[in-house]
């Protein structure tokens, strides 16, 4: 587990249990947006709306283009979504453009809602003793009171205080912060990751949904059918029944890559570029498609064990638990398929309950 950097001079204590049983990420996305904004600025002083439309970027890919859940109580995530909904922006938008579209408009109501809650509640561990019993109205005032009075106090001084418009980070508190940028960047990221794994059980690679996707490598996935044509000849395409020629060939995520997010060779078949732009990210007909699928699949293990190249079949071996890849060379269909069923059968129905396009089915 990560812990955050020690200090002499600050009760990083309180800042710690802030992401301690946390039932909403906008604790994550408000510290994250701290950390972005005093890296990129150099200042201590930031602006709400500046922060509130780092939060919502940060949100955006998990949310929009992920189709990630956040939880029904979280209001962020839902803002992210509304947002998605009404403004004129891609789900694939740049984070920048993001923040410039928010930075430049009338803020949503429940975009701006969340600056009158989470600035406040992010502090909430720092006078956990003097807010015991105070009921919730009054909180959000008396927070911003003792964070102001606790500014200049030399023992324990808050993480900040609340100016026009914004917070000014305290002087000791803003060293720390600069010093240690990366390690409790990574520290909240950690926790991020574990929130969003409850919300999404059995979600393959959460981590890695994070961000805006970089570029793709598929140089293995097609040293791989490239390998198979040369070895088994000419392939014909499990959706359209057409013949794929060497070097004429896209690459398809058989589970769309926006819900598996990687690019392991056993979810990875050849078609036709017309096709591939066809199905997108849609999940195919199994019915229809899982038997072609599982045949090409297994026809690829055959060819590449007997190659020269042998080694490109590792996720291979890690799909069906091998102790080597050698192994794989004496599998029997029977076996590979059913593994193969074994994985891709759940992913379906969870995708399909994210809200991607099931039972796709090619149409000449």
């Amino acid at each position: 587990m990560l812990a955050i950097p020690s200090s002499q001079h600050l009760p990083v204590q309180y800042l710690a249990a802030g992401f301690n049983e946390v039932t909403n990420s906008y604790k994550f996305y408000w510290f994250l947006a701290i950390l972005e904004e005093i890296q990129e600025k150099r200042s201590p002083c930031l602006a709400t709306r500046d922060l509130l439309a780092r939060m919502v970027a940060g949100v955006w890919y998990p949310t929009n283009y992920f189709r990630l859940s956040f939880g029904k109580q979280d209001r962020l995530g839902q803002a992210a979504v509304q947002l998605g909904a009404d403004a004129n922006l891609l789900m694939d938008a740049s984070r920048q453009k993001i923040i410039q579209h928010l930075i430049a408009i009338d803020l949503p109501r429940d975009i701006k809602s969340l600056g009158a809650y989470v600035p406040y509640r992010f502090l909430r561990p720092f006078f956990a003793l003097q807010l015991r019993g105070l009921t919730d109205a009054k909180v959000n005032g008396q927070i911003q009171q003792l964070a102001n009075a606790a500014f200049t106090n030399e023992q324990n001084p808050c993480l900040y205080r609340f100016s026009r418009g914004g917070i000014e980070i305290h002087p000791t508190w803003f060293e720390y912060l600069n010093q240690h940028l990366s390690i409790l960047t990574a520290f909240c990221l950690w926790h991020l990751v574990n929130y969003l794994q409850k919300n999404n059980p059995n979600v393959p690679n959460v981590s890695g949904k994070l961000f805006e996707p970089v570029q793709r490598d598929l140089k293995q996935a097609k040293a791989v059918w490239m390998t198979v044509l040369d070895v088994a000849g000419p392939l014909i395409c499990i959706y359209s029944g057409q013949p794929l020629q060497k070097g004429a060939f896209s690459l398809d995520h058989f589970l769309p890559w926006r819900f598996v997010a990687h690019d392991l060779l056993w979810n990875i078949i050849p078609t036709p570029k017309s096709v591939n732009s066809s199905k997108n990210d849609s999940l195919p007909d199994l019915s229809r498609y899982f038997e072609k699928f599982a045949d090409a699949q297994y026809l690829a293990v055959q060819a590449v064990a007997k190659s020269s190249r042998p080694a490109l079949l590792e996720d291979y071996a890690l799909l069906l638990k091998s102790e080597s890849i050698a192994e794989l060379r004496t599998i029997s269909k029977a076996r590979f398929r059913d593994q193969l069923q074994a994985v891709i059968t759940p992913q379906v129905q969870i995708a399909t309950n994210m809200g991607f396009s099931g039972e796709w089915v090619f149409a000449p």
